[in-house]
């Protein structure tokens, strides 16, 4: 099972039955993985990355459960920002998924302006509007920032979460430590 597969039997899992997304090139193999299960979860397609955040706290206001949005890399992931703002400010439980670069295009901590197309740094855009951002480096640690992330929405104050989710580890296998 590789690592979108594992998010998305793990949401299953958890009772999420609606996600809210855009399409980009970042983010494809989670949208298969979501495809593989369509009969479990629902996608939802939105006109802009924006309205998908925004949606997910609405799903989240309306249902009582957690609200799941996804985006690409970049600018699209950026577009989720103001929902994720909203689900900080007024306390609603979502997690944003966010494709990104492959790690080996990432930047790091190199100064420089990016390395990979589009590449943003997206947790430390986040960090004072979410309850917990987090760039899933390896396969080994994806489900414990699974499990985190999906906890520290519901946990006290409810809030957004953010997984910054590069392309590579999308298509990884998980790694049993």
């Amino acid at each position: 099972m590789n690592c979108s597969e594992y998010l998305v039997d793990y949401l299953i899992n958890h009772g999420v039955t609606d996600v809210f997304g855009y399409a980009g090139g970042y983010i494809v193999p989670f949208m298969d993985a979501l495809y593989k299960r369509k009969d479990e979860i629902r996608t939802h397609v939105c006109y802009n990355e924006q309205g998908c955040a925004f949606a997910a706290v609405g799903y989240a206001r309306m249902s009582g459960k957690i609200g799941v949005y996804f985006t690409t890399s970049g600018p699209g992931a950026v577009n989720g920002l103001s929902g994720l703002a909203d689900a900080w400010f007024d306390s609603f439980p979502i997690i944003g998924i966010c494709g990104n670069v492959p790690t080996n295009e990432m930047k790091g901590y190199s100064g420089i302006r990016q390395n990979g197309f589009q590449e943003m740094d997206l947790i430390s855009m986040t960090r004072n509007i979410s309850k917990y951002s987090v760039t899933a480096n390896t396969s080994a640690g994806f489900p414990e920032i699974v499990s985190r992330a999906f906890n520290m929405a519901n946990l006290g104050r409810k809030g957004g979460v953010i997984i910054d989710f590069p392309l590579d580890i999308q298509q990884a296998d998980i790694i049993d430590r």
